[in-house]
């Protein structure tokens, strides 16, 4: 039975141990999250990474994990002032033996002890910093079972389980930064032969990467593992294959759009920087340094991520970025629930970003308070992206002004990295008709005028009692919808229908909708 193998079944042992104590519960996700989370701090105390680290992660989950995504979790997780906490299907445990006198959390605080010692030992060692780390988190489950009044017993003494150091299992730093430029040169190139993961060999440590067509590097697949079901992605917008698009017409697009004077000015303003630069460039003379990631600021509705797709094609062919798609996302698809999950899970979605954008919508929530680790883990995984792929990767994040500004404050390395900010005003009730006209120009509609009065009216007194929850195109784009949806009412009640009626949203389907929305 090799290592990963045995790891696995301890691992199995400890998901049967939990499901069969708290029946009809679905506790596996959380088991594997607690796990992971406590592995990675273990690991990450020996400021080195092991192959084995992302081999073993990958059998027991399923699901395979990338070299960069396990060295960033243990980034995070090193930091000692994060603590783990105790996870909830412990705290469940607890209650029930305390409940029914039953010993069930105590089961599974030694299956824990076993499998966190076997991750621990997973590349031929048993560290001081890993026992030490692990030392802490068992004492911190057994403090919780006894403070719950359970009879617990003592922290385990590991002192005769360690080991030196296998330092031919770990890669080094050179190691670690030859692969990540293996990665760059070979990305969307044949695949390599695997080799085997690291263990206690006197072979020289080598690191074999696979990539895909798509870009998506894999870690050694010498072990066998079966991928789990992809989780839902960010959106993702991906620069259509249009021989047809040049600078010229984006730039025309985003003059088309209605209203954002100032927003078009600034894009206008920092593509002919770039445009500048790249001359000087040219011709060996200095070149300013530039700083493509950007500040969105303002209330929903007004355009943000409809002109951060344009900026995305535009720095794409202006030669900023290799790919120019658009990954969008908000805290929901950054933050996990355990320590060190946030990186992983922020890490997938860099990647899918890689080579374009990634469009963070409400980017402030990651600074919810200084007891929001997570949120913090999330910015710190970004801003590293940021600082290694200067070169593939642009950020823009957006939300309200205020909120977005002390968001930008709340961090140096936020504060350093982020210097440009674009303001998008309010639509104004004369740019909402404008709106809500394309609108039925693009769905083959047509306004009548008294309709269109009534608009205008109901649009300049929205705006003029606006506040941080006015929906400008949005509010657009609702009452719309529920006109169409009042005419159609209103025609499927008649005998015939021209095809001007059709078309047509009259006064009558403006008022009703006016007074639905």
């Amino acid at each position: 039975m090799d290592k990963y193998t045995e790891l696995k079944r301890e691992y199995d042992e400890l998901q049967q141990m939990v499901s069969k104590a708290l029946p009809g519960e679905d506790v596996r996700e959380a088991v594997e999250a607690w796990y992971i989370a406590a592995a990675l701090k273990v690991w990450g105390s020996n400021l080195l990474y092991s192959p084995d680290y992302a081999a073993a992660l990958s059998v027991l989950s399923g699901t395979t994990y990338t070299i960069e995504q396990v060295v960033t979790a243990m980034g995070c997780c090193g930091d000692p002032e994060r603590q783990l906490k105790v996870p909830d299907f412990f705290v469940k445990l607890v209650e029930r033996d305390k409940k029914n006198g039953s010993a069930d959390a105590m089961d599974v605080l030694e299956q824990l002890n076993i499998l966190l010692v076997g991750s621990a030992m997973i590349n031929g060692d048993f560290t001081v910093e890993e026992a030490g780390v692990l030392s802490g988190i068992m004492e911190s489950l057994i403090r919780y079972a006894s403070a719950a009044g359970l009879r617990a017993p003592a922290t385990p003494d590991y002192k005769n389980r360690i080991t030196a150091k296998n330092t031919e299992s770990y890669l080094q730093n050179d190691a670690l930064a030859a692969a990540a430029r293996n990665a760059k040169i070979q990305a969307g190139a044949k695949e390599t032969e695997p080799s085997k993961p690291a263990g206690n060999s006197s072979e020289p440590i080598t690191v074999t990467l696979r990539f895909s067509v798509d870009n998506d590097n894999e870690t050694d697949k010498a072990v066998n593992t079966q991928a789990a079901p992809p989780e839902e992605a960010p959106t993702v917008n991906a620069p259509p294959a249009n021989d047809n698009e040049t600078m010229e017409s984006l730039l025309a697009e985003l003059d088309g759009l209605v209203g954002l004077e100032s927003v078009k000015q600034d894009v206008h303003s920092l593509m002919n920087f770039i445009k500048v630069a790249k001359i000087r460039e040219q011709r060996g003379m200095k070149v300013p340094t530039i700083s493509y990631h950007l500040v969105f600021t303002g209330n929903p509705g007004t355009g943000k991520t409809t002109v951060a797709r344009l900026v995305a094609k535009l720095y794409y062919h202006m030669g900023i970025l290799p790919q120019g798609q658009l990954v969008e996302t908000d805290r929901s698809a950054l933050v996990a629930g355990y320590l060190g999950q946030t990186a992983i899970k922020t890490q997938k979605v860099i990647q899918q970003a890689m080579g374009g954008v990634l469009f963070i919508d409400e980017a402030y929530s990651l600074a919810g308070g200084t007891d929001d680790s997570y949120g913090k883990e999330a910015i710190e995984t970004i801003l590293k992206a940021m600082e290694d792929h200067r070169d593939e990767l642009v950020v823009i994040v957006a939300g309200y002004t205020d909120l977005m500004h002390k968001f930008i404050d709340s961090n140096p390395g936020l504060s350093s990295r982020f210097s440009k900010y674009f303001e998008f005003p309010d639509y104004c009730g004369e740019e909402l008709i404008a709106i809500f006209e394309r609108f039925c120009t693009t769905n083959g509609y047509t306004l009548a005028p008294d309709a269109a009065a009534l608009l205008r009216e109901k649009f300049d007194a929205l705006y003029e009692a606006r506040n941080e929850k006015f929906g400008n195109a949005r509010t657009a784009r609702n009452i719309f919808e529920k006109a169409i949806n009042v005419q159609a009412d209103r025609l499927a009640r008649q005998a015939d229908i021209s095809d001007a009626d059709l078309e047509s949203i009259t006064a009558a389907d403006v008022t009703a909708a006016i007074g639905g929305a």
